[in-house]
């Protein structure tokens, strides 16, 4: 369950001069284009994908049955790592200029559909007109795309757009598979670029609505098509051969540009309709690889057998504890710096998530990994742990005026201190909250766990309803910037303009998510404006100016505790090592993160990284 943030729209600009980026890619000088042979590739790799059995067969489709991480592949693949890296995949190479206006992208002149047509300007062209039907492309900024030649595409980027240069670079190479233009070019209007136009105009103008309305219908019919499997194509490592409710086949593309690196012959996917499933697959040996939870009792049957092992690569989210500032005590720092002293959150995650989680570490606001890159330890080390401390918990509740009693705490005019957690029925939320809520309990503060279904949470949430509760947190991306917009402007009831301005989205100003004030006074930084440079960190910054911003963020998170987080997600995968030696991600985390971000066999053996036993 993740929370979708809202796109923003852009407008048509021009271009300037060009700013080198590179990137490294995967071997590709003995394919050619031409089929490499599958004296390499007899192995077979299965793992638990997932299709809606009454999906359609495309790719674009929004109930498609294909797994398009196995057919179908992007320009190149972002390493997630702070040199903003890329492997190579489609793409031969890419400049943005140095104005961020005009970001340019040269095809691999090798690269090849399946049927073994070329793989040109046209497939990535048409590829970004449909995301431009759906609104998607819009909210990057992408304002208009030029075909150059066979194998040069032009993306224009309006500057105004507050969406940063790495992130739509990003959302370019790394986010978007590239289809069959001859397919999709049919679906798409011959005026597309003037209602991309007028779609981002003012949004209670007729034309804004009018266009509106045109692309989305256009998406439809495209995201709708049921295609004929004998006419697709494809230029991935493998192609759909057949499917059913229960599994589908695909055989290696002998096309795939880097089809001597892949040694999987074929790839079997099962669909993962229920967890039993998969666990099933598992203790059978018939799995190399799946995205599955467990229960303990599971976890300990599945990894005593058929070699199989546990991967908890690091997510940027998870679940924290939020404070509502208009409902006291909580608008006292003192007080919600005495909770975080008084939870024990390695145990609370230990109870709620004692498997695919991992500790929350310092609280900064920030993933612990993604933490250790934008902060040095020195100002690591300058952050407060707020490990239990019951000391740290009595002086500083009592500093707040609050008065302990033989019946526990009573705040300042004499009245327990008392206070319901909600969480959504979420079964390890609820179990991790309870956990808390033991513990406050135990240290004579009334708390108690209050469930409601996800629904109705998801509904009260932003309107106020509760004065603690939980809530994911990380902004679901290891860029900082999307985990501070998250906790400082679209949790705190604020969005942002398209031109970089905070608009209130408030129903009322005693109906607020978390009422954080927009200026924080924070011991040794002084008057700091969260929202503000948030604002600045969203934009187009160098390095050291954004890590800058990060550390004071950090530090006010750190101090003015608008939440506590419990714990982080990871992300856990499953392998076999009985048939497929797999790459050791020690130390490496370009490669661990591609469990996370992506099927990671498929990034593995494009790299040549996966061999069979």
């Amino acid at each position: 369950m993740r929370f979708k943030k809202g796109l923003l729209r852009g407008s048509l600009i021009a271009a300037g001069t060009m700013l080198l980026l590179t990137a490294c890619s995967p071997d590709s000088s003995s394919t050619n284009g031409k089929a490499s042979g599958d004296k390499k590739a007899s192995g077979t790799i299965t793992y638990a994908g997932g299709w809606a059995t009454n999906g359609v067969t495309n790719p674009f489709g929004s109930n498609n049955i294909i797994q398009n991480d196995l057919s179908y592949v992007p320009l190149a693949w972002y390493k997630y790592t702070e040199d903003f890296d890329y492997w190579k995949v489609l793409a031969d190479s890419w400049e943005m200029s140095d104005d961020g206006k005009t970001f340019t992208v040269k095809i691999n002149p090798k690269a090849k559909w399946s049927d073994g047509s070329a793989l040109t300007a046209n497939d990535v062209y048409v590829t970004f007109e449909l995301q431009c039907l759906t609104g998607a492309a819009e909210g990057w900024g992408l304002s208009k795309i030029n075909v150059v030649d066979d194998h040069t595409v032009q993306f224009q980027r309006d500057p105004k757009t507050l969406y940063s240069k790495v992130m739509f670079e990003r959302q370019i190479l790394n986010n978007v598979a590239i289809l069959p233009g001859k397919i999709y070019e049919k679906y798409i209007p011959d005026n597309l670029w003037t209602l991309v136009k007028d779609w981002g105009g003012d949004k209670e103008s007729q034309a804004t609505k009018d266009a509106t309305a045109k692309l989305t219908e256009y998406a439809k019919k495209a995201q709708s098509v049921n295609l004929n499997p004998k006419d697709l194509i494809f230029d991935g490592p493998w192609e759909l051969v057949r499917t059913s409710s229960s599994q589908q086949l695909y055989q290696k593309n002998p096309n795939y540009l880097y089809a001597d690196n892949v040694n999987a012959g074929k790839v079997v996917a099962i669909n993962q309709t229920t967890n039993d499933v998969t666990w099933r697959a598992l203790k059978n040996g018939e799995l190399d690889y799946a995205g599955v939870g467990y229960s303990k009792v599971v976890y300990d049957q599945v990894m005593k057998v058929h070699k199989n092992s546990y991967i908890a690569a690091p997510m940027s989210q998870g679940m924290a504890l939020y404070f509502n500032e208009n409902i006291s005590p909580f608008d006292n720092v003192k007080v919600r710096q005495a909770l975080a002293y008084a939870i024990d959150r390695t145990a609370a995650q230990k109870i709620g998530e004692p498997i695919g989680a991992l500790e929350s570490g310092k609280i900064n606001g920030l993933y612990k990994t993604v933490a250790e890159q934008w902060l040095s330890k020195d100002q690591l080390d300058s952050l407060e742990a707020y490990d239990p401390n019951p000391d740290k918990v009595t002086e500083l509740l009592k500093s707040a005026g609050f008065n302990k009693t033989d019946k526990g705490w009573m705040v300042p005019n004499g009245k327990p201190f008392k206070f319901n957690v909600t969480v959504p029925n979420l079964s390890d939320w609820v179990a991790g909250i309870d956990a808390i809520t033991n513990q406050l309990r135990k240290q004579g503060i009334q708390a108690q766990t209050s469930v409601v279904d996800t629904t109705t949470w998801t509904q009260e949430v932003p309107l106020g309803k509760y004065s603690i509760y939980a809530n994911w947190d990380g902004g679901s991306d290891i860029n900082p910037s999307q985990a501070f917009n998250q906790l400082y402007i679209t949790d705190n009831n604020y969005s942002v303009t398209p031109s970089g301005k905070l608009k209130n989205t408030a129903t009322s100003p005693d109906q607020r998510q978390e009422a954080i004030p927009e200026t924080i006074n924070v011991p040794s930084l002084g008057k700091v404006k969260p929202m503000e440079l948030t604002l600045q960190l969203l934009g187009d910054l160098s390095q050291e100016e954004k890590k800058g911003l990060v550390y004071k963020l950090a530090k006010t998170t750190n101090y003015y505790m608008p939440f506590i987080p419990i714990w982080w997600q990871a992300a856990g995968r499953t392998i076999s090592t009985q048939r497929w030696e797999w790459p050791d991600i020690t130390n490496k985390p370009e490669l661990e993160n591609q469990y996370t971000y992506h099927t990671p066999f498929v990034v593995f053996q494009t790299l040549g990284l996966m061999k069979q036993k």
